[in-house]
């Protein structure tokens, strides 16, 4: 690509648009948007500079994304090319070095996984996700990096191919690894093998990879039988696991066509703030797996499936040889993107909606696969905007990704217990719930209580070098945040603090600060209030089931005869007083240590 000269054009904006007129060449080229700050906004390409960029500020109705952008922009730089299709990978070379606000950027996009066989003496096979050179053998691509990882411990387990990336030059008189002593490799290294076996080994693999795994099970069933009948049993015995091993990637699951063509079908689902993309693709007749893409601060709406198609395919290493998509896009720009293609990788896609059914079939699956990933990452992305204002209006140093908060349940001094909840991303995280009872003697107040909870936990997340929150929340007011703070500053831990009282949903802080009232429809809010209310309800439970088992290990002990042990065996058995009513005296009296005439004791004081 040839060296490009950059113009700049300072803008003043008021409200009303543009004071200074925009002079710009009718020549084709690349425009860069900058804000008051000089940071690139926007990345552009145009046949027509002077009318693409004086299109942003026409009196013509515009988006409201169009309008935001237009009010940002101050400066103006672009590039003049030799043609459009130059003018397109100019701008997919600076948007990746930029990453403007408003371009489309494919922070999910992943490449399919592949297997390579290297050309080198005593030959590796390992994963990688490109094909670096036209010397190693490539295969694949795979579904899924677990497929790949399944194959390449098969190889170890079955081939003993080496893992570590040393380069051998014979003679092979190198000092074997521990890959030799736990036997996942031969050590070909140190002669432990001839160089001749390896490389029928890499062989082997080679056909497997290939999908020859029949030849490959019929040499080791021979290898087997063999042994078998030299009466090396052992020996065959570890070649029919080999074997097994090497069937069962037959298991892998795979879609399958017709026809053994290569295509990726282009599903595009949006509403005018986020947009999802997922690319199903069909390689050697066989759906391979798909790629999913979640994009926001995108411009121009109408052109989402262009941008989305310059961008993606001009940062891939393997083309498919048609692109199918919903919805056909300008004839003009589907050239320049063909074009586009094949200058930068001398190959040639089509570009076009599905004609026939299974490529319509697919192309439906792609657009589904769309409307899922869209709705899953949008809740994500909701999420992560609440975490962002709470963060903001908490004054908070980051994002609180894990938020930790306390509940106290009480009855008149007993059955005093709290609750620790876990908010991972805005979402409960169970596996990290945490049930305490209160250890205080006597009629412990909330204040003692929290202060009890507080320095347990945190005190042992300390001692055990664990991760700290990053936001604590109590259940309660000043008081409860205050003695909070007191045991935090006690264990020398400085974690963000916050108070929420029930009723008027207002917010304390352990400094200074003045009560924040939040408004009801606050993201921030609703995060806060997400954690108290699942803490009530998490604590609630427990108290309950503290609370009912008390009765009933009252009732029971009423009964002549029945212990603390045996109290908790019938709890253990039954689970509720309702069962034990409920049960007979036969099913009593098999539970252990209970016996018959216990039973029937049990039986008639439930019946009289």
């Amino acid at each position: 690509m040839t060296d490009f000269k950059i113009f700049s054009i300072k803008i003043v904006m008021e409200n009303k648009g543009i004071l200074e007129k925009i002079n710009i060449p009718e020549l084709p080229g690349v425009y860069i948007f900058k804000d008051s700050s000089d940071e690139i906004i926007y990345i552009g390409k145009a046949k027509n500079l002077s009318k693409r960029v004086s299109s942003y500020f026409n009196n013509s109705e515009k988006d409201r994304k169009t309008l935001m952008l237009v009010r940002k922009i101050h400066n103006i730089e672009y590039f003049i090319t030799e043609n459009e299709v130059e003018a397109l990978l100019l701008e997919n070379n600076l948007i990746k070095q930029y990453q403007p606000k408003y371009n489309i950027r494919l922070k999910d996009a992943k490449t399919f996984p592949m297997i390579k066989i290297t050309k080198e003496n005593l030959p590796r096979v390992v994963k990688c996700r490109e094909k670096n050179n036209n010397i190693d053998e490539y295969f694949g691509p795979y579904a899924n990096v677990k497929e790949v990882n399944t194959l390449l411990t098969i190889f170890k387990k079955v081939f003993k191919i080496r893992s570590c990336n040393k380069k051998f030059k014979p003679p092979y008189n190198f000092t074997p690894c521990l890959y030799y002593h736990i036997k996942i490799c031969d050590a070909p290294c140190a002669s432990k093998i001839t160089e001749e076996e390896y490389n029928k080994n890499i062989s082997m693999v080679r056909e497997i990879l290939k999908g020859n795994i029949e030849s490959v099970v019929n040499i080791l069933t021979e290898k087997m039988l063999s042994f078998s009948e030299n009466l090396m049993f052992e020996h065959a015995a570890i070649i029919r696991d080999q074997i097994n091993l090497i069937k069962s990637i037959n298991s892998f699951s795979t879609v399958h066509s017709n026809d053994n063509d290569c295509n990726d079908y282009i599903g595009l689902y949006n509403d005018y703030n986020y947009a999802a993309i997922s690319v199903v693709k069909k390689k050697e007749g066989k759906v391979i797996g798909k790629e999913s893409f979640i994009l926001s601060n995108f411009m121009e709406e109408d052109r989402i499936l262009e941008n989305f198609i310059s961008t993606y395919y001009l940062n891939l290493s393997e083309f498919p040889a048609n692109i199918y998509i919903q919805k056909n896009i300008d004839d003009d720009e589907k050239e320049m993107i063909k074009n586009a293609i094949e200058k930068k990788y001398n190959f040639k896609v089509n570009i076009d909606m599905p004609a026939n059914n299974l490529d319509k079939k697919l192309l439906r699956l792609a657009i589904e696969n769309a409307e899922i990933y869209f709705e899953e990452r949008l809740h994500r992305l909701e999420t992560l905007d609440s975490l962002k204002e709470l963060q903001k209006v908490l004054a908070l140093e980051k994002i609180p990704k894990t938020i930790e908060c306390i509940d106290i349940a009480t009855l008149d001094g007993k059955f005093n217990t709290a609750s620790l909840v876990s908010l991972k991303d805005g979402k409960p995280d169970k596996k990290n719930y945490r049930q305490f009872n209160i250890k205080g003697k006597g009629h412990p107040d909330d204040y003692s209580m929290m202060k009890e909870v507080i320095e347990r936990r945190y005190k042992r997340l300390k001692e055990e070098n664990k991760d700290m929150p990053d936001l604590i929340i109590v259940d309660g007011g000043p008081g409860q945040v205050a003695v909070s703070k007191e045991i935090l500053d006690k264990l020398g831990l400085d974690i963000p603090l916050i108070g929420i009282a029930k009723k008027e949903e207002t917010i304390f802080f352990p400094d200074k600060r003045e009560p924040l009232k939040l408004p009801a429809k606050s993201k921030a809010l609703k995060i806060v209030q997400l954690a108290r209310d699942e803490a009530h309800r998490f604590s609630n439970s427990r108290f309950k089931n503290r609370y009912k088992n008390s009765l009933l290990q009252t009732e029971l002990s009423k009964i002549e005869g029945i212990g603390k042990k045996r109290i908790n065996i019938l709890l253990k058995e039954f689970k509720s007083i309702e069962n034990i009513k409920n049960a007979s005296i036969e099913e009593i009296s098999n539970i252990k240590d209970i016996g018959y005439h216990l039973a029937k004791k049990i039986y008639d004081y439930f019946h009289r």
